[in-house]
């Protein structure tokens, strides 16, 4: 629904711009452009309602008012209606059942994973799968470090904290390095260590 209301978001802001501009940069000439559209749709529903039998077309207009209807109580319902928190059951030694919810495994894996060396950033992204969890975390390192011993690291702590310390199952763990821009040097040290 996120990428629904973005997508519609962006379409009705260019929409906007582009009648502001238009009314801004030609007054006149877009109000005679809205009226010669108003126009053509009414002959256009004229010339629809001549070659229709006179039972279609108030039909066709019911129609349409209840599918319109009912796609804005569905888009509405969809907004509006309250979103469950991605949690994790996590089943402990007792018998009894907790739950930690996702944000709460993500903020606790950025700040572990934040603490080794050469890790600048941990930005942990966590899906809950039932009683286990996929985790794609995403780093950003010095830009001198050894990928593979690193992501390794990195994925031993993870699981580290997710099994052992928070008791759930990791499904699925991938690691994603990104990294930090190497320092600018002086560009009469780099000419003269070329020479």
């Amino acid at each position: 629904m996120n990428r629904f209301n973005r997508i519609v978001t962006i379409a009705l802001v260019i929409m906007l711009y582009l009648a502001v501009v238009l009314v801004a940069g030609a007054p006149a000439q877009a109000l005679a452009w809205a009226q010669g559209a108003v126009d053509w749709v009414g002959q256009a529903l004229d010339g629809l309602e001549a070659l229709s039998p006179a039972w279609i077309y108030p039909i066709g207009r019911v129609v349409t008012l209840v599918l319109a209807t009912a796609a804005q109580l569905v888009f509405l319902w969809l907004e509006l209606r309250r979103r469950r928190v991605p949690v994790v059951r996590v089943q402990l030694p007792s018998g009894a059942e907790a739950t930690v919810t996702a944000e709460s495994v993500a903020r606790r894996l950025a700040w572990h994973v934040d603490q080794l060396a050469d890790v600048i950033t941990a930005a942990p992204e966590v899906r809950t799968r039932g009683t286990s969890v996929d985790i794609l975390m995403v780093l950003e390192t010095a830009p001198e470090v050894d990928i593979p011993l690193k992501s390794e690291e990195v994925m031993a702590v993870t699981r580290e904290v997710v099994e052992r310390d928070m008791g759930l199952q990791l499904r699925q763990l991938k690691v994603e390095v990104r990294h930090a821009p190497y320092p600018a040097r002086n560009h009469a040290v780099n000419s003269a260590s070329k020479r």
